[in-house]
């Protein structure tokens, strides 16, 4: 009982490191990007609320240091790319920009389970009883109350993330996750950014 009590507290520990999984990737098996530096690419979190796009996107840019712009510093409050497609991809193409990234959230689902209490222990052989208060006038059986079982509603956020080559206009890398409870909007799309970018790198994609 008291292994699988640990090995439980070991996975859930490790779990809450991450709380986001790469579900499925995609990479157009011809482009590598080996250096970074090289680039000049549009980070974008297509987001409503401006507030947290902004912080999200200021956090995309750390992530590619001296290569990335925020989209609300080249388009402001623009729904991006919604209206005018042709005029704001040729603006990025005068401004030297080869590369667009662009995460969205997709869906929200919202789920509930039971989670098992554990049983109340005690000494049932006067053996235990006798070597557990043994030395101990007050002693009394050894006894544990366990714990109630209880429902968990867990709610599930599905982000996207695509990467887009701006010069060939076309998709070059995609990403599809999945985070549990995450603790807020923003930790949510900062742990997305962390978990695409470890698997850019799996996939060699991202050297």
């Amino acid at each position: 009982m008291k292994q699988t009590i640990l090995l439980l507290c070991i996975i859930g520990s490790l779990a809450a490191c991450s709380p986001t999984q790469v579900v499925n990737s995609w990479r157009d098996p011809s482009v590598t990007i080996v250096d970074p530096g090289a680039h000049k690419i549009v980070v974008a979190a297509l987001i409503y609320d401006q507030g947290v796009r902004r912080q999200v996107e200021d956090y995309m840019v750390t992530l590619y240091p001296g290569t990335a712009t925020q989209s609300y510093l080249l388009f402001g409050s623009d729904s991006l790319l919604a209206k005018n497609e042709a005029f704001y991809n040729q603006k990025l193409k005068n401004e030297g920009y080869d590369g667009i990234v662009l995460m969205k959230q997709v869906s929200e689902n919202v789920s509930q389970y039971y989670v098992p209490g554990w049983p109340a222990a005690f000494h049932t052989s006067w053996g235990g009883y006798w070597g557990n208060g043994w030395g101990n006038r007050w002693a009394t059986t050894w006894y544990s109350p366990g714990s109630p079982g209880y429902y968990r509603t867990d709610r599930a956020w599905h982000v996207q993330v695509n990467a887009y080559s701006i010069l060939e206009d076309k998709l070059v890398y995609a990403a599809n996750t999945v985070t549990i409870d995450p603790g807020g909007r923003i930790p949510l799309f900062m742990d997305v950014c962390n978990a695409v970018r470890k698997q850019m790198k799996r996939d060699r994609f991202l050297k």
